[in-house]
């Protein structure tokens, strides 16, 4: 980096004398001008930042002992360098006391000796920077360690159940207010289920260190994969902070957030605006994703998540029966979620137990495991909703498989599934199906459980069992004649395998449904 030099002297002999007298970029210097007074000299320093000074003493308007007092006001770590005659010593011993660096005397200047003093003041001001720099990280180490102290007070306080801390406890009487914010990544559970849990801290203390560079004052502890948890003192454009912020994430680490957050008096506890905070960001599951969500008290200016009796699954199951099609229920219940009235939690056990209660009157409970977990990775009320309908219509449909592929392998095992359900209800066999599609057996045991997730036989089983279902609910057959229509010629064997996927022998399963 080179340093910036202004020569300065009433004499243009001397000045462009000394502009001449060396190659200045060659040392790293960059010229910056020549000005004829003090005066002149003093606008320029005002204007543009400049290293090393080099004036004379003696000149009309402004002399050179009264520019160094005004530059070095204006720039204390500016090196200057003093031009005299033999005639003025005293002059220079005072502008040596008022903080010029070194001088030179004109009749004698040789070139080998103003690069010795410029050299000497290049190393002067290396010096200076670098120790500016040290006191600087010095500092940022310091104001560093104190918020994390802070931060990890806060982690201690929240797990050790201490309610009663507020931000004045930890931040001292400074502020009168501050801003509680709770970060979540959108899209949380997938970003944990393809990349696992250390990426999600990682993802989070990226997060932190963007806020410690960003915001001056305030701490930004990291709740395990919750989310990040932000306080800082409230100033002006406290939600404009909060949005470059946001946009600053998104656009270093490639991800979208959701933010809630509260303005507390320094007295509040900070368990209550982590609560309230949190509370708002949920209402990204009902509004949408990607935004920024400020708390609102309750109309009845309570905290907590509003109280709301869940529907329980035998009542859903009632009225599932009622209605004819649980289609129908879920578009009641979707209306009500909508509405944002429950927590999310309270609406994806909801769901769950819609689903569950959908699963008993069909005696299928073998997939719900699976349904919980895609329920709970729903960030919105939107998502939800079309995540329910499609598992409703698998569990109606059990035999539509959602092939890996749609090329040739994907076609070879449509062509097997069509031939299947022509015939799940005779005698079949892996070879039969093998032969007509012209492929060996073993080649399509394999190809069918890559495509499809299921062996062959069990898809046979659940093609058997939905037809024993429908038949055992028209009530026109007996129960070895249900077994044998649908595939079972044991009809031991079919009473034993339905109890087992049910929980219901085919005779309770029938009186059930006859309810």
């Amino acid at each position: 980096m080179n340093d910036h030099v202004l020569i300065v002297d009433d004499e243009p002999i001397i000045r462009n004398g000394l502009k001449n007298f060396i190659d200045w970029e060659k040392v790293g210097l960059t010229l910056a001008g020549g000005c004829a007074n003090g005066a002149e000299a003093l606008e320029l320093l005002r204007s543009r930042p400049i290293d090393i000074l080099i004036t004379d003493i003696k000149m009309p308007v402004m002399d050179g002992l009264e520019l160094t007092r005004h530059a070095l006001q204006i720039n204390p770590h500016m090196k200057i360098v003093l031009i005299s005659s033999y005639n003025e010593f005293d002059y220079v011993r005072e502008g040596m006391k008022n903080g010029a660096v070194d001088y030179l005397l004109k009749p004698s200047l040789e070139a080998d000796e103003l690069l010795a003093v410029l050299a000497r003041c290049k190393e002067m001001l290396a010096n200076s920077r670098r120790q500016a720099l040290q006191r600087k990280q010095y500092d940022q180490q310091l104001t560093l360690l104190e918020r994390r102290r802070s931060e990890q007070e806060i982690i201690r306080l929240l797990a050790a159940s201490r309610p009663e801390f507020t931000f004045s406890d930890i931040f001292g009487g400074q502020n009168e207010r501050y801003v509680c914010a709770f970060i979540v990544s959108d899209g949380l559970n997938e970003w944990q289920e393809q990349y696992g849990d250390l990426y999600i801290s990682i993802m989070y203390e990226d997060m932190q260190a963007m806020f410690y560079e960003e915001f001056q004052e305030g701490s930004a502890p990291v709740l395990s994969r919750d989310g990040l948890l932000l306080i800082y003192p409230y100033g002006e454009g406290g939600e404009a902070k909060l949005q470059r912020f946001k946009a600053r994430i998104a656009a270093e680490l490639s991800i979208s957030v959701s933010i809630g957050y509260c303005i507390e008096r320094a007295a509040e506890r900070v368990e209550i605006a982590m609560k309230r905070s949190q509370s708002a960001g949920q209402r990204r599951f009902f509004e949408g994703t990607d935004k920024l969500f400020p708390w609102e008290p309750r109309s009845n200016g309570e905290d907590g998540e509003p109280e709301y009796e869940e529907q329980n699954m035998h009542a859903m199951v009632e009225w599932i029966r009622t209605e004819g099609s649980a289609k129908k229920v879920i578009d009641g219940f979707a209306a009500k979620w909508s509405k944002g009235s429950m927590a999310p939690e309270q609406v994806k056990r909801e769901a769950y137990e819609l689903l569950s209660a959908h699963a008993y009157l069909n005696g299928d409970s073998k997939t719900l495991s699976d349904y919980r977990d895609n329920i709970w990775r729903c960030d919105t009320v939107d998502q939800l909703e079309k995540a329910l309908r499609h598992f409703l219509e698998e569990m109606e449909h059990p035999g539509q498989l959602r092939l890996q592929d749609k090329g040739h392998s994907g076609q070879l095992i449509t062509k097997a599934i069509s031939y299947i359900k022509l015939h799940f209800r005779e005698e079949l066999t892996l070879q039969e199906v093998a032969d007509t599609i012209h492929v060996s057996k073993s080649y399509l045991s394999n190809l069918f459980k890559k495509q499809s997730g299921q062996n062959f036989i069990d898809y046979l089983i659940d093609l058997r069992l939905q037809e024993a279902k429908r038949m055992l609910v028209q009530k026109e057959y007996k129960i070895y004649e249900v077994a044998e229509k649908s595939g079972f010629n044991d009809v031991k064997y079919f009473s034993k395998l339905f109890k087992k996927m049910t929980q219901m022998t085919p005779v309770e399963y029938r009186e059930k449904h006859q309810q």
